[in-house]
């Protein structure tokens, strides 16, 4: 509901000989604002009973100033696949997996965007900013992709890919073609790639990690 000390301000602007009535109903409110819903009756029992109001020219704007607008509903973006028919489903991803990863989605493509921007504008600075937050997305993706593989005991399954059921939840699923990006920061993962990423950090990669790709062979 719209606040009606607002509401009474804005019709004021817009036809300036209602202010003598319209202002004693915002006192009344302002005195009294428990009967709030008393004084919005008073008000549009006024508004209703003027024939000067109903043939106003801008009775259109009149009624805009007390009607709420309806929000504004944002389609959050994403960047994972739907599952498709032929896909082989693992599993669904945990919740507190899951959340991680659509928050990493989500950080992934402002960041394409900004590297969208810095590149039309040759904005250097940004452009540094741009790449370091990349590489720190990256990592925490891998690390994400580590907990799935443990989670789902899938180290001797080369290929999976995070991806959108109907029902709105995130599973893993099998791939039959070689790891490519699925989106922004969000890989398909291989054994190569996440040997490599544990020789990054310096660490040994879990007991019964195959020393290679299936696929390499």
């Amino acid at each position: 509901m719209k606040n009606l000390g607002r509401a009474i301000d804005q019709l004021i602007k817009i036809e300036p000989s209602l202010e003598g009535k319209l202002l004693q109903i915002k006192n009344k409110w302002k005195r009294f604002p428990s009967k709030t819903m008393a004084y919005w009756k008073e008000l549009l029992d006024y508004l209703n009973s003027d024939p000067e109001i109903q043939n106003h020219p801008r009775h259109s704007d009149i009624k805009n100033a007390i009607i709420p607008k309806k929000p504004v509903q944002r389609k959050i973006l994403s960047s994972f696949d739907r599952v498709a028919p032929i896909d082989t489903i693992i599993g669904v991803i945990p919740e507190d997996i899951a959340d991680e990863i659509k928050k990493q989605d989500h950080k992934a493509i402002a960041l394409a965007k900004l590297h969208l921007e810095a590149n039309m504008t040759k904005n250097i600075e940004l452009l540094f900013e741009v790449n370091r937050s990349e590489m720190l997305l990256e990592i925490a993706t891998k690390k994400i992709w580590f907990r799935l593989k443990d989670y789902f005991k899938l180290w001797t399954t080369p290929n999976s890919a995070i991806k959108l059921r109907g029902d709105g939840l995130l599973v893993l699923v099998l791939c039959s073609e070689s790891p490519v990006p699925v989106g922004p920061g969000l890989v398909k993962m291989d054994i190569s790639t996440l040997r490599n990423f544990f020789k990054f950090l310096g660490i040994d990669p879990p007991p019964g990690m195959p020393d290679t790709d299936e696929h390499s062979e």
